[in-house]
């Protein structure tokens, strides 16, 4: 009756109903089987146990109690109608959970054509006769009824999908059981999840114990629904809807739990709230442990609706550091505590102590337990699985109060945060130093094993990942050890793993290790059967996992070869593109394939995602580590790729002829194929595969070929890589002159660039010029190059660095961030780094990272370092910076061959007007024009370097470059 009072399926309820469960319990266990009223306690038992079950989250234990003493009650004499429809009802559903368990992701794999479990069948079969027998006996109720219908209709839809009888699967039927059960979800009921506010009940009020005769054992009586009108017994007072509890109120209620359980009334919350972790629910009774959470859970829901502030706040905060203990407490107790069931961790603990965390500053002394209570949380066997390790990295770095525990914790956290790839050493180090009896020792202590197993693995070191494995793995684990330690075990060890029932991410790396062996033992067939199954079943959570399965059943097809295996390797490629986790290499790859088959729309999505995707290839070894630890990498979102009519109409507005993408097409890069987006028409189309013989295609016909469609105005291509350094303006057209004799050429690295490109504005250059020049002294012969410029064409500009004249700046990273933003044209005069992790190298030792969200800008970058390398790399950081073009060189020339150019390009855009793309082109055909005029600006030593160096070579004048628009 309390438990009814404080309402059911409510968090504050779960205690009294719990408690209520352990009296009739016992009760049951004392009254001996031929006692009368055994089976009367049975029912009610039963009723309680299906309660908790169906609406609290209860273990799969109190569904088979359950069933056992609804079993024993239905056979039992003196059972009122009322009681044994009720319990037909509630067996029903019972039966029916157990038989849905049953449709799992792998009898839905193989379209259930072998059934279920012959309990399964059972099961259904029971619950089938559970319902209409309720149907068939008499209308008690007109809710019970409706029950009973839908669940019959649920169990007679699904029968068929257990036992295999796939002929006799009604569709439309199953469509309905699916709404049906969707509807069920959203009330309540023995599909709900668990933890729902509301719980459905087999009768609308509660069974009364007072019609009891004094001279025999009472018989319990459901009230109004008994066919006879006997004398009714005194009554309760019906129950009252109770309003929510203040929080103070709440809150009282749940540290007077609190300590009851801990026995240390004196202690402050959070201390008792650790001692209850370490004593473990073991030891501590059900209904209290139950009590507890229902009361914990009620204040942090109230303690939320306060929005607390200030103290008021690190209180709120305490409340849901008790609710997330109570929470993982019972996870650990029997696997129920309200979380996700195909989670790694428990999802409603920790998010209420991720919201702790927010509100118990890391100064208070609570801090460190709310750190403390995150190694309750974890998985002695798979103590790095969950994202909440992660997300407390920054949190458990700043906690002030530092015990051993909290230093193991929050190291634990900083790996997990950076992807599990640290060095284990101060992981285990930092665990050294936690007594052997908290309770968190055992997960940490694994933890240390499994990131010394990962760190073995990334070193591809076969000695240490077998230490780490033990002398004789199982599982997945011997399927690592053959990986990195015994190859030629690989082919054994996958035929015996995927023999049975295989887990999702278990199918995705032993498909793949299929796939992976050497060609006369690969088992194809096997590799596409498994990859499949795992591609349908790996959710949102595996997204990674699932997108590189969907790459690897791309390759098994095309490798398989069979007919329509082309069309299958297609499809699955193009389900891996619109995945998360994409990294370059893989979708380069289903680029190269699609333009070589003639697929121009599926090439198009590919050159895209492998142009704009930032995530790393990742080796079949580390999936499999990842599987075994419990673990999945956040994966990075899908790439959002814009429709070719998107980038047609950004190609018209920055008034290019067409777009081109140049991308290998053989794995040797010894063929390019061609795909040109045309802006007039908005038509993809594949124009063949030419040849590649360096950076210079001079004579090549089928690059002539593709050049002479255009004939004017500026050519956009999108290459990347090596491919990137092709001279395409070099290009030796049919009527024997270059290309850049008739066609301006400017590199981008996708259509979503010019997208971005086509929204910048054009900025005159002369508005605000800045020359970064010689900031670390190692560059003096630049010094007087950019005097000229600065006197001849940018009397206004800004200057910092070292120069010859005065200048505005030492050249540091603060002088340069600074004017960056505002500078119309940026000349760089200056040391470029080049790698990863493109910077410039700046007064006082400052290395400037162009990738840095600092660095912002607009305009033109002009890049004067003739350097032989990280041109494409550099520039196109400074476009992501929010530059509109960078001018520089493809490859190495002569110093003063660049210093001659340059002055032209900067000629071209102030005397000619010209815009950056076009001032190249002015350049290159001035060079190879034999009777150029020589500008009356032309210093001396530009005249000599005209007068004694061949400009017509395309090896000097092509590696000038514009990048962007």
């Amino acid at each position: 009756m309390s438990y009814w009072r404080a309402g059911p399926g409510t968090p504050g309820a779960l205690g009294y109903l719990s408690e209520a469960i352990s009296t009739f319990g016992e009760a049951h266990k004392l009254l001996g089987p031929e006692d009368p009223v055994r089976g009367h306690v049975g029912w009610q038992l039963g009723w309680l146990l299906w309660a908790r079950y169906s609406t609290h989250g209860g273990s799969p234990q109190d569904r088979e109690t359950g069933i056992k003493v609804f079993g024993e009650a239905l056979s039992s004499p003196g059972m009122q109608p009322a009681q044994t429809t009720i319990a037909h009802l509630a067996l029903g559903q019972l039966y029916l959970t157990r038989a849905v368990e049953a449709m799992n992701p792998m009898a839905a794999r193989g379209g259930f054509l072998g059934g279920t479990s012959g309990t399964a069948k059972a099961d259904v079969d029971l619950a089938i006769r559970c319902f209409r027998q309720v149907l068939d006996g008499a209308a008690i109720a007109p809710e019970l009824t409706t029950t009973a219908e839908t669940l019959l209709t649920i169990a007679e839809a699904i029968r068929p999908l257990l036992s295999g009888d796939l002929a006799g699967v009604d569709i439309s039927k199953v469509m309905g059981v699916m709404t049906l059960l969707q509807d069920m979800q959203r009330g309540g009921g023995p599909f709900a999840r668990p933890g729902a506010a509301g719980m459905p009940s087999p009768f609308s009020f509660p069974i009364d114990l007072t019609d009891v005769d004094p001279l025999d054992y009472p018989v319990l009586d459901a009230q109004g629904w008994a066919p006879e009108t006997p004398t009714p017994p005194p009554r309760r007072p019906a129950p009252v809807l109770v309003a929510p509890v203040a929080p103070d109120a709440a809150r009282q209620a749940a540290r007077k739990q609190l300590a009851g359980l801990s026995e240390l009334p004196s202690r402050p919350a959070w201390e008792q709230a650790l001692a209850l972790l370490q004593l473990g629910p073991e030891q501590m009774p059900v209904a209290g442990l139950d009590a507890f959470i229902g009361a914990a859970v009620n204040a942090a829901y109230a303690a939320h609706a306060a929005d607390a502030a200030g103290d008021e706040a690190v209180e709120a905060g305490l409340d849901h550091l008790l609710a997330a203990t109570g929470l993982c407490l019972r996870e650990r107790r029997d696997g129920s505590g309200w979380g996700d069931e195909d989670a790694d961790t428990n999802l409603a603990a920790a998010e209420q102590l991720l919201t702790a965390a927010k509100l118990i500053p890391a100064d208070h002394l609570a801090a460190a337990a709310v750190v403390d209570a995150l190694g309750g949380m974890l998985d002695e066997t798979r103590p790095l699985a969950g994202q909440i390790l992660g997300q407390f990295e920054a949190y458990a770095a700043e906690v002030s109060l530092r015990p051993a525990s909290v230093v193991a914790l929050s190291e634990l956290c900083r790996m997990a945060g950076s992807g599990r790839s640290g060095d284990p050493e101060p992981l285990a180090a930092a665990v050294s130093a936690v007594q052997e009896g908290h309770f968190a020792y055992a997960a940490l202590s694994t933890a240390v094993q499994q990131v010394r197993l990962a760190a073995a693995v990334r070193a591809r070191d076969s000695v240490a990942v077998r230490t780490a494995l033990g002398s004789a793995p199982e599982g997945l684990a011997k399927l690592l050890d053959g990986l990195i330690h015994r190859p030629e075990t690989l082919r054994a060890t996958v035929d015996e793993l995927a023999r049975g029932a295989v887990p999702p991410r278990s199918a995705a790396v032993i498909g793949a290790t299929y796939l992976e062996l050497h060609p006369e033992q690969r088992d194809l067939d096997t590799a596409i059967r498994l990859l499949s199954s795992a591609v349908e079943e790996l959710g949102d959570a595996f997204a990674g996992l699932r997108t590189r399965s969907w790459w690897r059943l791309a390759t098994a097809y095309r490798h398989r070869g069979r007919r329509g295996d082309s069309d299958l390797s297609r499809d699955a490629g193009m389900n891996a593109l619109r995945g998360g986790g994409q990294d370059k290499e893989s979708a380069a790859w289903f680029a190269g394939q699609m333009l070589a088959d003639g697929h121009s729309a599926e090439a198009f999505t590919a050159l895209e995602v492998a142009a704009t995707a930032s995530g790393r290839s990742v080796q079949l070894a580390e999936d499999v580590l990842d599987v075994v630890l419990g673990i999945e990498p956040q994966a990075l979102p899908p790439v959002e790729v814009p429709t070719p009519t998107e980038v047609a109409a950004a190609v018209r507005r920055v008034e290019a002829a067409a777009l081109i993408y140049l991308h290998p097409t053989d794995d040797a890069g010894r063929t390019v194929g061609v795909l040109c987006l045309d802006p007039v028409s908005d038509r993809l189309d594949i124009l063949g595969n030419v040849p590649v013989n360096g950076q210079l295609p001079l004579d090549d016909p089928g690059w002539s070929a593709i050049t002479r469609r255009w004939s004017g105005g500026t050519l956009l291509v999108a290459a990347n890589g090596e491919l990137g350094r092709i001279a395409v303006p070099a290009v030796r057209t049919s009527a024997g002159h270059h290309f850049a004799q008739d066609v301006s050429v400017s590199y981008v690295s996708s259509g979503g660039r010019v997208i971005d490109l086509a929204d910048r504005p054009a900025i005159p250059v002369t508005d605000a010029p800045l020359f970064v020049v010689n900031p670390r002294g190692d560059r003096d012969l630049e010094m007087a190059e950019v005097m000229v410029l600065r006197r001849l064409f940018y009397p206004s500009s800004t200057c910092v660095g070292r120069a010859i004249e005065l200048v505005d700046a030492a050249g540091t990273t603060a002088d340069v961030v600074g004017r960056l933003r505002g500078a119309s044209m940026t000349h760089l005069a200056c040391g470029l780094r080049h790698g990863e992790v493109p910077g410039l190298l700046l007064a006082n030792g400052d290395v400037l990272d162009v990738r840095d969200d600092n660095t912002q800008g607009q305009g033109l970058v002009v890049l004067a370092e003739p350097s032989s390398e990280g041109f494409v790399a550099v520039a196109d950081a400074f476009l992501d910076a929010g530059f509109s073009s960078a001018i520089g060189w493809q490859w190495a020339v002569p110093a003063q061959f660049a210093e001659l150019a340059l002055f032209m390009t900067h000629l071209m855009h102030v005397d000619h007007g010209l815009p950056p793309a076009a001032a190249v082109n002015a350049v290159h055909r001035w060079m190879l024009d034999p009777d150029r005029v020589l500008p009356p600006l032309l210093t001396g030593a530009h005249v000599k370097t005209v007068e004694t160096v061949d400009l017509t070579r395309p090896a000097l004048w092509a590696a000038l470059a514009c990048r962007g628009r």
